[in-house]
């Protein structure tokens, strides 16, 4: 363990591969983690076309990580061996919003892979306080799914979504098929919209989920997941949901919107804005979900790429028409 090979961006559209010595030991509070697979995020893409104003560069990319643990912390919470997935966000503990438990908000937030040195790497060193252990037998390329899962998770506790439940789901990239699916499971009747003929093919395999063209919703619905972070998506959240009924927004966008206040005033409409998830439970509750459910989870995944091929990893992220592309670490280091 004397060098890792790590995915570093020095500005906008400019990234490589670059090896750096590895050091001799986990600083304190830290284990050492072997990756093996990550996942790329929208938020990924963004680092790379230059649109997240807090990012900075040069950085390691990646923040959706499944590895083993190669060097024990210093407590002994974690022992070389453990299968684990990581927790990228660094909160400060000091704060107003820390000290009422609202880590996910921080106002002085780190994320791995965006403002701190990520994932993308041979090995990164990780607090033990953002690691979760997971079952020997689970499949890496499922649990990698817990963090983008527990974005979903942590979403879907402002709401009760109860048997015969109708919800709409308005955007089918990663977070949009990960909200069909929970939704699904919860026992609603799912509706999931895009304009794009290509995600909408991979939503096929899910049965009992419709899935069409925005044109298709012609019905309020009890809950509206917006996952598409699209102004025209944001507006039409406001169309389809009934009276009474809730907007889930989980989609980010940078440009302005037009929301009809009078609609969410005299239809007592509730809006819910979410960000990332609470650790550990957001991310214990979706470790539960892929567990227990393996089978429509692992459709959500389409592509998987050497590490070597990282270029044609993020060329077919960008292209937009994909499932969730996973880089593996395992792969392509020589």
């Amino acid at each position: 363990m004397t060098a890792s090979q790590s995915l570093v961006i020095t500005g906008p559209y400019t990234f490589n591969r670059e090896s750096a010595a590895v050091k001799p030991k986990a600083a304190e509070g830290h284990a050492r983690v072997k990756t093996e697979y990550g996942g790329i995020c929208g938020s990924d893409l963004s680092v790379y076309k230059g649109k997240l104003a807090h990012a900075n560069y040069p950085v390691v990319m990646g923040h959706e990580l499944y590895g083993t643990v190669v060097e024990a912390d210093d407590k002994g919470l974690f022992t070389e061996g453990q299968k684990v997935v990581v927790q990228p966000n660094l909160s400060c503990g000091e704060c107003d919003l820390c000290h009422k438990g609202k880590k996910n908000i921080c106002r002085n937030k780190q994320t791995l892979g965006v403002t701190k040195d990520g994932g993308f790497t041979s090995y990164i060193d990780v607090p033990v306080t953002n690691l979760l252990t997971i079952p020997e037998e689970m499949d890496g390329k499922l649990a990698v799914l817990i963090e983008p899962l527990a974005v979903v998770v942590h979403a879907f506790r402002n709401v009760t979504v109860e048997k015969g439940d109708t919800v709409a789901v308005l955007g089918c990239g990663t977070e949009g098929m990960l909200s069909s699916i929970l939704a699904n499971l919860l026992g609603a009747d799912v509706t999931a919209v895009d304009i794009n003929e290509e995600k909408l093919k991979r939503m096929d395999v899910h049965k009992e989920i419709k899935a069409g063209l925005p044109e298709m919703l012609e019905e309020e619905y009890d809950h509206v997941v917006e996952a598409a972070g699209v102004p025209k998506t944001i507006e039409q959240s406001f169309d389809v949901v009934k009276p009474g009924g809730n907007i889930l927004a989980v989609g980010i966008t940078g440009e302005p919107v037009n929301i009809d206040v009078n609609k969410l005033v005299r239809s007592e409409v509730s809006v819910f804005g979410s960000i990332i998830y609470d650790f550990p439970k957001d991310f214990e509750r979706a470790l539960h979900f892929l567990k227990n459910n393996p089978e429509p989870f692992s459709h959500v995944v389409s592509e998987i790429y050497p590490f070597s091929d990282y270029e044609k990893a993020f060329e077919t992220a960008l292209f937009g028409t994909a499932g969730k592309v996973l880089i593996d670490f395992k792969e392509g280091l020589s």
